[in-house]
């Protein structure tokens, strides 16, 4: 498999993962939204441009935070490097070098539903209803497609690469959930009102990352802190848990076999800061979880570094995620 054909693919793998996390993040932040009427509106909707990292970005073009300029910023702004129209940009791109490698039905789901988003999302996000049910209808499309593909797509390089891509951008929204609703859950206030909204925000955080009903499962406890992150953190069986997007990365690298262990170093280097967590005192301090998790998001971008630099061509070591595709490498043989 050519070397730009793999990175090609990893990175499709990547913005399928970023959308679906998205929509699925607004559409349960909405609706979390609408059992606290009473909360600030731009201290509601702020830390969806905090979980991308974009408050910066946002800062230069909206002086607040409302609902119609956190969805369109989100959604719809081209300017936007994050947005939803700009992943399924960069979807369409590398889904063009991928024809050969994907199942065709898979192909073609992925294209029909890039033309849907593009042809929709202007529209969509202006009207809460209509936006709400838009964004059920990509999740639910998004999820089929990463079904289909695990079903019809032959588990050989090109799939691994896939995976890698998926678990790597799964790995790091979880952390980023997480991280920014530790600064808003701190444990040191204990009035009746102030726990209650606690305890809805840490639902929201399992809702966001679709692990509320397997946390219900597994756990057989109330929602509270720790134990929510004890779970998200590190339960095995969970697909969007930290610890079993790291075990099933380091696993698809394994399956590929380049000598280089750089991405394996770096993973085990998460491995152990998760093995070393005292996850009932982080969740008491939010200030140190908030250190913790910003480590652990660091320690993702070194893998992310580390899997560019072994498996890509020399020159996209310098990637940035979104940069065009147009100015990513010429054609360079994986060496395996």
């Amino acid at each position: 498999m050519l070397a730009r054909v793999a990175e090609n693919i990893y990175w499709l793998s990547r913005y399928l993962e970023r959308a679906e996390n998205t929509v699925r993040l607004i559409n349960v932040h909405s609706n979390l939204l609408m059992d606290m009427p009473d909360l600030d509106e731009h201290q509601s909707w702020m830390p969806l441009i905090s979980i991308n990292g974009l408050d910066e970005e946002f800062a230069e073009v909206h002086s607040t935070a409302s609902e119609t300029s956190v969805n369109q910023f989100l959604l719809a702004d081209k300017k936007n490097s994050g947005s939803l129209i700009n992943a399924f940009l960069a979807i369409q791109v590398n889904l063009r070098s991928c024809r050969d490698i994907l199942p065709k039905n898979c192909y073609e789901s992925i294209n029909s539903l890039c033309r849907m988003v593009l042809r929709q999302v202007e529209s969509a996000h202006r009207q809460t209803p209509l936006r709400m049910k838009f964004l059920h209808t990509v999740e639910e499309k998004l999820q089929a497609i990463s079904g289909s593909l695990n079903s019809n797509m032959s588990h050989d390089l090109g799939y691994r690469f896939l995976r890698m891509g998926g678990y790597l951008e799964r790995a790091d929204m979880t952390s980023r959930v997480i991280d920014v609703q530790s600064t808003r859950l701190t444990a040191t206030s204990t009035t009746g009102e102030i726990m209650a909204v606690q305890g809805q925000r840490w639902v929201s955080v399992l809702r966001t990352l679709a692990a509320h009903q397997m946390y219900r499962q597994t756990v057989r406890r109330p929602v509270n802190g720790r134990d929510t992150l004890n779970f998200l953190l590190t339960d095995k069986h969970l697909p969007r848990s930290y610890a079993f997007c790291l075990n099933h990365l380091d696993e698809s690298m394994r399956g590929i076999g380049l000598e280089d262990d750089r991405p394996s170093q770096a993973i085990a280097t998460l491995k152990n800061q998760l093995m070393s967590a005292d996850f009932a005192a982080l969740a008491e301090d939010p200030f140190a979880l908030h250190e913790f998790l910003d480590d652990l998001q660091l320690g993702m971008l070194a893998v992310g570094a580390a899997i560019s630099a072994t498996y890509f061509p020399p020159s996209s070591m310098a990637t940035v995620e979104d940069e065009p595709l147009s100015e990513k490498p010429e054609l360079v043989e994986v060496t395996k």
